[in-house]
């Protein structure tokens, strides 16, 4: 039995449950233990943002623990504040995400005797605390505040991975609800609001889980001070390689100053800190980043006759500033040219739905956008004729608000395909291999799709990359060279080439499948995220013999 137990231990990959505290500071050193389960071979921690990892001296008693591990994290001070991720490696692996946020907000850690207003911890704003709910119960905080403070108070639960679903009410000192906060349709289902102190005095924050669910698992970050509670930047996205002046929408916006960001030349997003002038701490939005030329809508657009007229390929940015509000689009079209419509509202941080519909010039209708699902309007038409067209969008409810933001990338329909894999994490010995299963969604494209590995070198064997012709799949097979060793980590992505008409197609393979299933209350995981696939080599298993010797 304990040859059995042996092999199946060094089989198990580390897991991260926990990060005390959950966040780090910008320009400065933070220790952070780490909770979870199989972490005694712990080797390195990779972060998804800037950062100086060294390891932390385990005392007698952390030495014969396996479900902590501690880590001191350096980060230089223009990291921008927002939810990021890291990754443990060990000896026996390498555990899955787990998201992480950067804050600068100081931080402290839950008291365990905050069950009732009398016993409220005592916060000094601006704070940020660590804390985790518990099955029919409520945490409470409290704070003082002067008449006339404006004091902002949100929970990052749901953006960190957990399944805590707050909900946060705001009290006077008689016990007096002055706020109460659900979801919040810019941020899904955490809660956030703002308010302004009607007097000098003691209030009380009251948090739960909307279902009065809990457990260690029912993790939430509660971060209060005077800070913006920004929904989405505006323009929400720009094209890369460019500097761009972006201002801020939201609840709680007034007085933030607009923004000149330069945008790298390959990213997908760009994360923004927002400050008030004098604040306490920082809101946090990302600005989507693309190839396509920019363009902003041109008010007034609201009517055929007024459309902002486009030249395609291109992204277009609006809002819905008012109820009811509608905007136009005018662009030309060759005859037999397919083009593709892709909105985005939600996943960019706006409150708001996206509908749209395509006419001819003489106000035929054409066609109008797909909205099943978590599709964020979708649309895609063949004009029989050259000629003039127009693109009506408008919010699927008629609602309108500043911060009903949105975004459409305008593109030409060529044949190719998409790839998708179904996990992010592969585990190897040295000199063994792996395998990963690697789909294909094909738009009108039947040829071979080869497939390559970025990010690893050349002595990596590759089995079984190619997606054969009319084919949708293959298990793609990578031998490792002898030099990798036990404890090392790598990300690399997989990328799928093949000529696709008159020019070579190429894309990388998506891992938002195994994204979502790692995080299943989160319907936008971070977009830079997305593709990246972690190695981790574990040692080589003993074989019968020398688990017959530990017996």
């Amino acid at each position: 039995m304990m040859a059995i137990w042996i092999c199946h231990a060094i089989a198990q990959n580390p897991s991260l449950n926990d990060a005390v505290p959950s966040a780090v500071a910008p320009g400065k050193t933070t220790t952070v233990a780490f909770f979870g389960e199989d972490l005694k071979g712990a080797t390195e921690l990779w972060t998804s943002f800037p950062a100086k990892v060294t390891g932390v001296s385990s005392d007698d008693t952390n030495r014969t623990e396996r479900g902590k591990v501690a880590f001191q994290i350096s980060v230089p001070k223009d990291v921008p504040v927002g939810v990021s991720a890291v990754q443990l490696a060990a000896t026996n692996g390498v555990s899955d995400l787990h998201l992480f946020m950067i804050d600068d907000l100081p931080n402290v850690t839950k008291s365990g005797t905050h069950k009732t207003i009398a016993s409220a911890q005592e916060l000094k704003l601006p704070v940020a605390v660590d804390g985790n709910c518990e099955e029919t119960s409520f945490d409470y905080y409290a704070f003082r505040a002067k008449k006339g403070q404006r004091v902002s108070v949100e929970v990052v639960a749901n953006r960190l991975g957990s399944p805590l679903d707050p909900v946060v009410r705001l009290l006077d000192a008689a016990g007096k609800e002055l706020v109460y906060c659900d979801d919040d349709p810019a941020v899904g289902s955490d809660a956030r609001f703002s308010f302004t102190a009607p007097r000098t005095g003691r209030y009380f924050i009251e948090l739960r889980d909307v279902g009065y669910q809990g457990g260690s698992k029912y993790r939430y970050r509660l971060r209060a001070g005077n800070f913006p509670l920004v929904g989405a930047p505006f323009p929400p996205g720009a094209r890369q390689g460019t500097e761009t002046k972006v201002m801020f929408v939201g609840r709680n916006v007034e007085g933030v100053r607009p923004v000149h960001v330069r945008v790298p030349d390959n990213a997908a997003r760009v994360p923004l800190s927002v400050k008030f002038r004098a604040g306490q701490g920082s809101g946090f939005v990302a600005l989507a980043a693309g190839k396509f030329p920019e363009l902003m809508e041109v008010e007034p657009d609201d009517a055929p006759e007024t459309a902002t007229k486009v030249l395609v390929p291109c992204v277009v940015n609006g809002r819905f500033a008012k109820p009811k509000d509608r905007d136009w689009f005018e662009f030309s079209a060759a005859m037999d040219q397919r083009l593709i419509f892709s909105g985005r509202t939600r996943s960019l941080g706006s409150p708001c739905d996206l509908f749209m519909r395509l006419f001819s010039a003489e106000g035929k209708p054409l066609a109008e956008a797909d909205i099943s699902g978590a599709n964020e309007g979708t649309l895609t038409n063949k004009f029989n004729q050259a000629g003039t067209y127009r693109l009506l969008v408008e919010e699927l409810n008629r609602g309108g608000e500043p911060d009903f933001v949105y975004r459409i990338e305008i593109g030409l329909f060529r044949p190719g395909f998409t790839l998708s894999l179904e996990t992010n994490r592969v585990v190897a010995a040295s000199n063994g291999s792996f395998e990963i299963k690697v789909t294909a969604a094909r738009r009108e494209y039947e040829a071979p799709i080869t497939l390559s590995l970025v990010g690893l070198d050349d002595d990596f064997a590759l089995e079984n990359n190619v997606i054969a012709e009319k084919k949708n799949e293959t298990t793609l097979k990578v031998k490792l060279p002898a030099r990798v060793e036990a404890g090392q980590l790598f990300h690399f992505t997989i990328a799928g080439k093949a000529g696709a008409g008159d020019a070579d197609y190429e894309t990388t393979a998506s891992t938002m499948p195994a994204l979502k299933k790692s995080f299943p209350l989160l319907r936008y995981p971070p977009a830079e995220l997305d593709g990246l696939i972690a190695l981790g080599i574990k040692a080589t298993s003993p074989n019968a013999n020398d688990a017959k010797k530990r017996e």
